[in-house]
């Protein structure tokens, strides 16, 4: 998808073994792939097609250590691309243009 210039993808985590969060679609015959591995992919193609933002929805399925693990992942490897804070460091009444998010997920 972000190969075609996708700029919104949804990942459905759930609690893996090990203590590894893993990405299916719940309760069909998906196959699970591991959380790290669906943030490394973003990382590498989400700007290949355009160097606007990506939103990633994260339809969480997970139980509080698991979080944890996905949140450390989220920032270990999208690193200066994650958005983690408000661009001027107050509230938005609305959301930023896309513009001033270049490179961001």
């Amino acid at each position: 998808a972000l190969k075609r210039g996708c700029r919104c993808v949804e990942v459905d985590s759930w609690d893996g073994d090990d203590g590894e969060p893993v990405v299916y679609h719940g309760h069909t015959l998906t196959k699970k792939i591991l959380f790290k591995d669906v943030i490394l992919t973003l990382r590498d193609y989400a700007f290949k097609v355009s160097e606007f933002p990506v939103i990633v929805s994260l339809e969480n399925h997970c139980c509080l250590e698991q979080q944890t693990v996905m949140a450390n992942h989220l920032r270990q490897i999208l690193g200066d691309m994650l958005l983690t804070a408000p661009l001027d460091g107050q509230i938005p009444e609305r959301l930023p243009s896309p513009q001033v998010t270049i490179l961001s997920v």
